[in-house]
């Protein structure tokens, strides 16, 4: 068929698809009137190109109901509702925290005695020489209490040392040597009282081997430790080659 016997087809199948893609019906609701052709033209129309048929007429739309609006109810005034009133919370009242009382620090050692070798020897304080040792007691009757460290009666180690012999003969530590477990300690304080201790062991360390750890370092327990000379004697050095060290801890 000839291209130009499809156009009247074309533009019908043209107006359903626009009227399908704009949400009308696909029938067309116009009444299509035929529309004249002059004889003149007719007689150029070929005889066999089918004549349109228009479709029929649509009844007309059934007219929509108006709807009324419904009327707007009234809102009914609401009683104004009062917000509950929450009382504040009181605020607790603090605590009062007692307040530990500081420990009651034992007294200054001012008096040692040891029962069982006959020691009774006042106690002076000794800090470090300047080459970073404990220092001795300038009195050869007399122990040193080292003030870098415990007190005797108070957690820790409490480190007395004393000197074996002088230019002149025996010192105050001379018979430390002979102490043994069980033996008794007596420390006097400047605050009136007497704390015992109880020998452990007692210990004989060559040169510098002596554990200083053990006997200057922290601890919990309540212990004191004696430490004097022994050995030989050096002349050169002006100082015996061993220590012996006495540790003892607080009486239970």
């Amino acid at each position: 068929m000839r291209q130009d016997r499809c156009r009247p087809l074309l533009a019908i199948l043209a107006l359903v698809l626009f009227l399908t893609a704009c949400g009308g019906d696909a029938t067309p609701t116009a009444t299509v009137q035929p529309t004249a052709v002059p004889q003149a033209a007719a007689a150029a129309t070929a005889p066999n190109t089918p004549a349109i048929t228009p479709s029929p007429t649509m009844p007309p739309p059934s007219p929509t109901a108006t709807v009324a609006p419904s009327p707007t109810a009234a809102s009914s005034p609401t009683a104004a509702v009062p917000a509950p009133t929450v009382a504040p919370t009181p605020t607790p009242e603090p605590v009062p925290t007692a307040t530990p009382a500081p420990a009651t620090r034992a007294g200054l050692p001012v008096r040692l005695r040891i029962p069982a070798i006959k020691v009774d020897a006042a106690v002076e304080q000794v800090g470090l020489t300047s080459e970073g040792a404990m220092d001795v007691p300038k009195e050869y009757a007399n122990v040193g209490w080292f003030n870098q460290r415990a007190r005797p009666g108070e957690p820790g180690n409490a480190v007395v040392a004393g000197h074996v012999d002088s230019k002149t003969g025996k010192a105050v530590f001379w018979n430390v040597k002979k102490l043994k477990p069980g033996d008794e300690i007596v420390v006097a304080g400047d605050d009136g009282v007497e704390r015992r201790f109880v020998v452990e062991s007692s210990e004989l360390y060559k040169g510098q081997e002596a554990p200083l750890g053990r006997i200057f370092g922290p601890t919990s327990d309540t212990r004191l430790t004696l430490i004097t000379c022994e050995g030989v004697f050096d002349r050169r050095a002006q100082e015996y080659d061993s220590r012996r060290v006495i540790y003892a801890k607080a009486a239970s």
